[in-house]
């Protein structure tokens, strides 16, 4: 009978207080599930978040609280159904301690669901309605996402003449109800274009009404190329304030300096000044010739969550405040990070630090 002492007490620290020990005597070796996209739209968001986990444990001289772990991938095809399967298969036949990954939200709700006592550690997904006793983000929510946008813009910006634009799925609608309530003016005009399946964003474009003076968006992966393209040729002469997924590392290999001078909204960028951001930054370089994504950033946090759980009393639940690349972040009573967010402006290949948003006083 497998030894769950990782989900035990992340249980009992979030549903009783508890302070049993996390580590118990002969304890076997963690092992840690990834579900993550090696096939299918964001396979490169996958390859990233994985080489980043397999970097830390490799930093870490393979151990997570001091005990030996090693790292079990599972393919989820952006399919939730495939996810969900993975899922089972990882708990139910491979045993694994904790699950992580989870790029995209309906793949993470699907598995959450089956979860059971096994902890989930969310590294990207970022659905509003994601949580459970059991459940932790490292990532963010889409409205914490649009929330700290909406701020930033209402304050240097103003508040006229704001249009909004977003791919129709939870991850564009929540990101951009987020946006309005930071910005605090209503209403605000939106364009949603259909979801993985228009190519020619120009009759969208055609929408903005004459004077607009700001567009925020949010688009990612393939949508987000598509959209600076559209961008470019349909509404340059327009202010365009983005997520931080339109500028992300996949992105700008794609797209190169037609996202030059791209002003975004997020919580990461190989550029912030920092040591732990200087030595990440460095290490991925070294393995990979490239800057980290926002998604290897969240895949080597995940792992770090996890290692604070295993050496701390009280697991996950009570792993306190966390340094790292991003700077210092916290989860909350809903386990969702309280963190710093920065604004990025695109400048010779680099997304560059002009401002931060703090997180709002509780």
């Amino acid at each position: 009978m497998r030894a769950s002492v990782l989900g035990l007490v992340v249980l009992m620290a979030a549903g009783c207080g508890g302070t049993t020990p996390l580590m118990a005597a002969g304890d076997p070796p963690v092992k840690v599930g990834a579900i993550i996209s090696q096939t299918g739209v964001y396979a490169a968001l996958g390859d990233d978040m994985e080489a980043a986990m397999r970097l830390y444990l490799d930093d870490h001289g393979g151990r997570l609280g001091e005990r030996p772990a090693g790292l079990v991938v599972a393919d989820d095809a952006g399919n939730p159904e495939e996810g969900q399967r993975q899922a089972r298969r990882l708990i139910e036949d491979e045993g694994v301690n904790v699950v992580t990954g989870l790029l995209s939200s309906p793949v993470a709700e699907s598995v959450v669901k089956v979860a059971g006592r096994t902890p989930v550690v969310i590294a990207n997904a970022g659905a509003d309605a994601l949580g459970g006793p059991n459940v932790f983000r490292v990532s963010y929510t889409n409205h914490a996402h649009g929330f700290a946008a909406g701020r930033y813009a209402a304050e240097r910006y103003g508040k006229e003449g704001v249009v909004l634009m977003a791919s129709d799925y939870s991850a564009g609608v929540e990101t951009l109800r987020g946006f309005a309530e930071g910005y605090g003016a209503q209403p605000l005009k939106r364009i949603l274009t259909p979801y993985g399946r228009v190519t020619d964003l120009g009759p969208y474009f055609a929408r903005i009404p004459p004077g607009t003076k700001l567009l925020y968006a949010f688009y990612a992966g393939g949508e987000a190329v598509e959209f600076l393209k559209g961008y470019r040729q349909h509404a340059s002469k327009i202010t365009l304030l983005g997520c931080q997924n339109l500028t992300d590392e996949d992105v700008l290999r794609a797209v190169g300096r037609e996202a030059e001078g791209v002003t975004t909204v997020g919580m990461y960028s190989p550029a912030l000044d920092n040591p732990d951001n200087a030595a990440f930054v460095a290490r991925w370089r070294t393995r990979t010739g490239r800057n980290p994504s926002a998604a290897a950033l969240q895949g080597w946090d995940a792992m770090r969550l996890i290692d604070r759980g295993l050496s701390t009393n009280g697991g996950m639940a009570a792993a306190g405040e966390l340094g790292g690349p991003r700077g210092t972040f916290r989860l909350d009573a809903t386990h969702n990070p309280v963190q710093n967010w920065y604004v990025r402006e695109y400048q010779n290949g680099v997304n560059r630090i002009i401002a931060t948003v703090p997180p709002r006083q509780e």
